[in-house]
């Protein structure tokens, strides 16, 4: 077998192009982040992949020898074979290309949708993946980008209302639509928190990194003005009957703001 081996980690490789430009002031993202995961060397790097089962265990009912299949793993992918339990794999169709199947599980599989779909860091690979998804499945999609290309890109994939960060009165003027339902952030820092202010009561909150730098630190004000919107919705209602707060079973709990 041929793999992929990292046996140590070397300098910063120096790079050809000239300085970049610089903002003071700036949060700058670390690799030795408490969050990163650190596997010891020597390892095998790599998370998507797809290939075609080569084996199968005893046990196995969901696919056979010759299936082609995707999956992501924490690491061990950049090798010529992977042993992955059956449950963790995604059949790929016949005729589907297997170089872009491999780009699926990580990018699609952290991707979810409501009402409607805030999607911070648009242009990245999970950002356009949730995009895709939410178009597909019919939900009102905000995508927040920086400079005029990759607008246009987002506008091409029929995003419902773009953010350009480089014109912050267009950002206010998202907040003139219908409540968040669902925030897609991979970004963090202030724009993580200012975008909490467009929430829906009971929106999620999918936080995938932070790509700025710096975690958010959220105020405890915006969660309770969520509950007051929440408080008025009912007591206007003419007809309410018996209001119960109740857990949902133990295996769908999630969290909400």
């Amino acid at each position: 077998m041929e793999a992929l081996l990292c046996k140590r980690l070397g300098d910063p490789t120096s790079s050809s192009e000239p300085p970049i430009e610089l903002t003071l002031n700036h949060p700058i993202p670390k690799l030795d982040s408490p969050t990163a995961e650190k596997h010891p060397l020597p390892f095998i790097p790599g998370s998507d992949y797809a290939g075609t089962v080569d084996a199968v265990g005893p046990s196995v009912t969901k696919f056979k020898v010759g299936d082609y299949v995707c999956a992501g793993s924490p690491i061990g992918s950049f090798a010529t074979f992977i042993v992955q339990d059956q449950s963790r794999l995604f059949e790929v169709p016949k005729g589907c290309n297997l170089v872009a199947a491999a780009g699926l599980p990580v990018a699609f599989g952290t991707s979810h949708l409501a009402l409607v779909l805030l999607v911070l860091g648009a242009v990245g690979g999970v950002g356009l993946a949730a995009i895709q998804i939410g178009k597909i499945c019919g939900a009102i999609v905000i995508a927040v980008a920086r400079g005029d290309k990759k607008v246009q890109l987002l506008k091409s994939l029929g995003v419902d209302h773009v953010v350009d960060l480089m014109n912050q009165d267009e950002f206010l003027e998202s907040r003139n639509l219908k409540g968040v339902d669902v925030l897609y952030d991979p970004v963090g820092g202030n724009l993580a928190k200012e975008t909490r202010k467009l929430l829906n009561w009971g929106a999620q909150i999918i936080v995938i990194g932070f790509a700025s730098g710096e975690i958010p630190v959220i105020p405890a004000n915006i969660i309770l003005v969520k509950a007051n919107l929440a408080f008025s919705a009912i007591k206007d209602r003419k007809a309410i009957g018996k209001v119960m707060i109740v857990f949902d079973d133990l295996g769908t709990v999630r969290s909400k703001l």
